[in-house]
């Protein structure tokens, strides 16, 4: 399969003939793909009868989910057709949108290999980052320009070329220029000229004919309605040079005063003298904070793969937060890296905070989140950041050379379509290696889908396969690392293992190493400690990419749910002798406790209002254990499908409960308390408090909430302070 990009100034002829050379193809027992990549989405009318297909961003924004035979139609001789679409003229951004449009299509499994060619017909006049994505690796291997012998379109084949060198490594991706006539003075001669002063050569001249409007009026192209023409010969003259795949060149495009002497010389015959200023434009010197240095372990660079962007939970509701934060949540928690986000200054502050603000509360040592940031500016987004990207790196690994480095895209670095991989590659080195976090704005997905993006970005590129398993010993999965009691499970989850004989070798990923990570595969299994969706995705991609095994746990929350915890990790140990002496000696400690508590609560009614999705089993069976009439629980969660509690004797449950009726609930039951999950959530003469959503672990965590209830029930609600409220 070949990729080739048509580029040309708008209304040059670019799509008439890039239609004409696909159906010659076609003639010759090609399987040709056609993808527009033109807002206007008239790319392939000539191939499709004037039939006006639905265009792939119509179908992304009216469904959002759709499969690829929605947006590809078969036109004339067999060819394939696909129109990019885009906003209407004025609005938005096109260019976002033709990057939008060649990832979707990867993420529907447009198998190209399937064609012989696949052809991108691409706006010509190349003003954003959009637009040239189909110049880059990974899409296209060869342009070709179209351009006429007027001003306007040599100079926009000169900008194009201009591109087309930015996006040209080490080998030539221009085949030539074509020219479409307009009858100008000396036409064939100019456009022969430009091409050789540029470094390639004219590949044909189509010349003006009236058979190209009395074609497009029957919505035909020249090779269906008049195939024995001089004309149609041009244009499988053009499809030949193509088949036989002459040198490809890098280009060498004119600069500013070299262009106009060219115009004046080729164009007018004019002598005259052309002054010139000095740009103004220079790069900002970005200010990174203080980190302390530290190793890193050799590894091979590997390039990240552009096409694997889209994560598994993308499209998952409620959406929550942003991937670049989600990102960083995961990333932060690995100390001997430095997490660089491509991004203007507020996304980074932002994430700082977040990161920062839960950490203290829950970490006893003083911690500095390890996040730096380009400090994207307008400027950037104007005329493209790469420039400022390079200048914070030289600078980053200057001053921390032995530190791996997380460069994490923001939402304006992928509107702006900036190419970041050519900046990685040229720092990148075995003693420092840059690792790209895809998480530009929407295409990156949720809070969660940069979590998910980070965790295997991590998980590929550190974790050893070679590594041999050890003996009793654990890694765990899924630690909330925005959570103030994430430390406090974490201790209590250490305590109930090592009493099984267990050591915990890694946790992924929360305040670890890269040498603890690529150790990864040290422990026997995997220990998931959160029952979540991404945590779940997470899970069988280690298990699918690096072999391992995972034991499907209860979290240990409160006594009913650790004690199935304690057995089911000491059955897959061998250890159910230890177990079960250990749940002997925790279940006399705790009916001490519960009957030490059950004076408080027994025969008092309560109300249960659960709004956060959780499993609240283990409140449910702790206030039965304290004999507790639990009168109803209402289950008011919009977002995820309700979860009834285990049904224990004649509790009524009702999911999808409205939060403005938790009053009216109240006034018919008139219950001692009411437990809540939201902690906004007021209520008036009864008692109320709002339950843990993530609750603590080990066998007592229940009771303890209990005792923690037991004093507020003691409180008497209406102080006698409150009678003021009448002299009011």
């Amino acid at each position: 399969m070949r990729a080739i990009a048509f580029y040309g100034k708008g209304g040059i002829g670019k799509s008439t003939t890039l239609s004409n050379v696909i159906a010659a193809l076609s003639t010759k027992g090609k399987k040709v793909l056609q993808i527009g990549c033109d807002p206007k989405h008239d790319s392939t009318r000539l191939l499709l009868g004037g039939f006006t297909p639905t265009t792939v961003l119509e179908q992304f924004t009216a469904k959002g989910i759709f499969s690829l035979e929605s947006v590809m139609f078969t036109g004339y001789n067999g060819v394939k057709c696909i129109e990019a679409g885009g906003p209407e003229p004025g609005v938005g951004c096109a260019g976002r949108g033709i990057i939008q449009t060649l990832h979707l299509l990867n993420d529907r499994g447009l198998d190209t290999k399937q064609f012989d060619y696949v052809f991108f017909d691409v706006l010509g006049d190349v003003v954003c980052g959009g637009f040239a994505v189909p110049m880059r690796d990974g899409y296209a291997d060869e342009v070709y320009i179209v351009t006429s012998g007027e001003v306007a379109s040599l100079y926009a084949a000169n900008n194009i070329a201009k591109g087309l060198l930015r996006y040209t490594a080490y080998q030539g991706k221009l085949g030539g220029i074509i020219g479409n006539e307009r009858v100008t003075k000396n036409e064939r001669d100019i456009i022969s000229a430009f091409a050789k002063r540029i470094g390639t050569e004219m590949v044909a001249f189509i010349p003006k004919s009236e058979l190209v409007s009395d074609a497009e009026l029957y919505s035909k192209t020249i090779i269906e309605y008049a195939p024995h023409t001089d004309l149609a010969k041009v244009y499988s003259a053009i499809a030949s040079y193509i088949e036989q795949h002459k040198s490809l060149v890098i280009p060498k495009p004119l600069s500013s005063v070299e262009l106009d002497e060219f115009f004046r010389e080729f164009c007018y015959t004019l002598k005259l003298d052309r002054k010139t200023s000095t740009p103004l434009l220079t790069a900002d010197n970005p200010t990174l904070s203080r980190l302390a240095p530290c190793t890193l372990p050799q590894k091979p660079i590997t390039k990240p793969n552009k096409k694997a962007s889209f994560m598994d939970t993308k499209n998952r509701e409620p959406i929550h937060g942003c991937s670049l934060s989600g990102a960083f949540n995961v990333l932060s928690q690995i100390k001997d890296t430095i997490a660089l986000m491509y991004s203007p200054k507020g996304c980074s502050y932002i994430s700082f905070c977040t990161q920062l603000n839960r950490i203290q509360q829950s970490y006893s040592i003083q911690y500095l989140p390890n996040l730096l940031c380009t400090n994207m500016s307008e400027k950037d987004v104007i005329f493209g950041g790469t420039a400022h990207l390079k200048e914070t790196l030289k600078e980053l690994t200057g001053r921390f050379p032995k530190k791996a480095i997380f460069l994490i895209t923001s939402c304006p670095a992928g509107i702006i379509g900036d190419d970041i991989y050519p900046v990685i590659n040229e720092f990148n080195t075995e003693e420092q290696q840059i690792f790209h976090i895809p998480s530009d704005g929407v295409m990156g997905g949720d809070f969660y889908a940069g979590m998910l993006n980070a965790y295997k970005t991590v998980a590929k590129e550190f974790i050893d396969n070679s590594v041999i398993p050890e003996k009793d010993s654990v890694n765990l999965i899924g630690e909330q690392n925005l959570s103030t009691t994430a430390d406090q499970n974490f201790l209590a989850l250490t305590q109930l293992l090592t009493s099984l004989g267990l050591k915990i070798n890694c946790r992924f990923i929360r305040y670890t190493n890269l040498t603890e990570i690529k150790k990864f595969k040290k422990a026997k299994i995997n220990i998931p400690i959160i029952n979540e969706p991404t945590v779940k995705t997470l899970i069988d991609y280690l298990n699918t990419n690096f072999n391992t095994e995972t034991l499907e746990v209860p979290l240990p929350i409160a006594f009913e749910q650790t004690t199935k915890f304690i057995r089911t990790v000491a059955n897959h140990f061998g250890k159910e002798a230890l177990a079960e002496k250990i749940i002997k000696e925790a279940q006399t400690s705790y009916d001490q406790q519960i009957a030490l508590t059950k004076n408080s609560f027994k025969g008092k009614k309560a109300l249960i209002f659960n709004s956060s999705g959780a499993n609240i089993d283990w409140l449910i069976r702790t206030l039965i254990d304290l004999e507790v009439n639990i009168t109803k629980i209402y289950d008011s969660n919009f977002f995820y499908p309700p979860q009834e509690p285990k049904k224990y004797g004649a509790i009524a449950f009702e999911s999808m409960y409205p939060v403005e009726k938790y009053d009216d609930a109240v006034r018919a039951f008139c219950p001692d308390f009411v437990l809540t999950a939201m902690s906004t959530t007021q209520f008036n003469n009864v008692v109320f408090d709002t339950f843990p959503v993530t609750p603590l672990y080990g066998f007592y965590s229940g009771i303890e909430y209990a005792k923690k209830l037991q004093l507020k029930l003691r409180i008497p609600f209406r102080e006698g302070w409150r009678i003021d409220e009448q002299l009011f």
